[in-house]
């Protein structure tokens, strides 16, 4: 004891709030010392908030929580005490998001010179499908890679729906599909910004859903906005649309013809011939044929030399028609060699 200097002091607990936990030291001569187990900020533990913020990051609440507590017999605290501290994680991650993406804008019109920047506009589910109640849409600067806006979207809070006195206040602010989220959430992004970041969003770079950016093209006026393609989204959907055609069209596949090896083989090289030739039509056109020949080119049918003659730009639906056609019968005789 530091009081009377002899042994035998006695801890108690005194209340236990979910993992912190009050102590107090006494001694018989009438010494005692209160702590807690961990640190608080007001009247709540950092340990609990912790606690919060680790299961909110990954997607759990409550019930995982508790499940996971009690599983390893660690106390767990109250429902109630368990939203208090959402509310006020909630409140600070507003905030600090807030403050970054404020920081973010500034950056960019320090970093351009300029108000007009690109943006990459994506959407996020919080269930696949395009099912879900809730989602988010976010817009990430092309010049600094830090985002520059959010947007979260709900079509419906069972919370506010049953709270009986929550005095006209609506979680709820998206009516329609989910799938449409997207499209209306970059057309809010776009439509605030030049107010609240002072920024004109005059690129939308996004994933080939052309609906997104039919929403902003003339926002700032007609065709005031240009839309970039992503070269890898765009790649990818060759290989889609290849598997889909060969599932549906039956003799297409197997040994010696349309094999998911060879599909993988044509997208590789389809995304090469794009990146490559950024900024000249003809000479990418020239070498995505190229791929295509060389890809289904072998020992007995050597194409390749031909690519570059059968490379055209500006043909009319007909002629590029019955090049496709001829192609077509070729690979066909002689049963996609490779």
């Amino acid at each position: 004891c530091p009081q009377c200097l002899k042994t035998g002091l006695k801890l108690t607990e005194d209340s236990r709030f979910g993992l912190c936990s009050d102590f107090t030291l006494t001694c018989k001569c009438g010494y005692m010392n209160g702590f807690t187990s961990t640190a608080k900020i007001g009247r709540k533990s950092t340990l609990n908030s912790l606690l919060v913020l680790g299961l909110r990051l990954i997607g759990k609440g409550f019930t995982a929580g508790k499940k996971l507590l009690c599983t390893v017999n660690l106390p767990f605290m109250s429902k109630s005490t368990f939203r208090r501290h959402e509310d006020q994680l909630l409140k600070a991650v507003r905030c600090a998001a807030d403050k970054n993406m404020k920081e973010a804008a500034t950056e960019v019109r320090t970093k351009t010179k300029t108000s007009s920047c690109g943006v990459s506009v994506d959407g996020t589910w919080q269930r696949r499908g395009h099912n879900s109640l809730n989602g988010c849409v976010s817009a990430i600067s092309i010049d600094t890679g830090k985002v520059l806006d959010l947007e979260p979207m709900s079509l419906y809070f069972r919370y506010c729906d049953k709270k009986k006195n929550n005095d006209g206040h609506v979680c709820s602010n998206h009516v329609g599909s989910s799938a449409s989220m997207e499209t209306v959430g970059a057309y809010r992004i776009f439509d605030r910004s030049k107010q609240c970041k002072r920024l004109k969003y005059t690129k939308y770079y996004g994933d080939g859903d052309s609906n997104g950016f039919n929403a902003v093209k003339d926002i700032y006026g007609p065709d005031s906005v240009e839309k970039l393609e992503c070269i890898g989204h765009v790649q990818k959907r060759v290989g889609s649309r290849l598997r889909n055609l060969k599932k549906k069209q039956k003799g297409l596949g197997g040994k010696g013809k349309l094999t998911d090896k060879l599909i993988d083989k044509l997208q590789n090289y389809y995304g090469i011939a794009i990146r490559s030739n950024i900024g000249n039509l003809q000479n990418m056109q020239s070498a995505v044929i190229a791929a295509f020949y060389h890809c289904c080119s072998g020992k007995r049918n050597k194409c390749i030399n031909n690519a570059r003659k059968e490379a055209t730009v500006g043909v009319s639906i007909n002629e590029l028609f019955m090049k496709v056609k001829f192609l077509w019968t070729n690979l066909l005789a002689c049963q996609m060699i490779s």
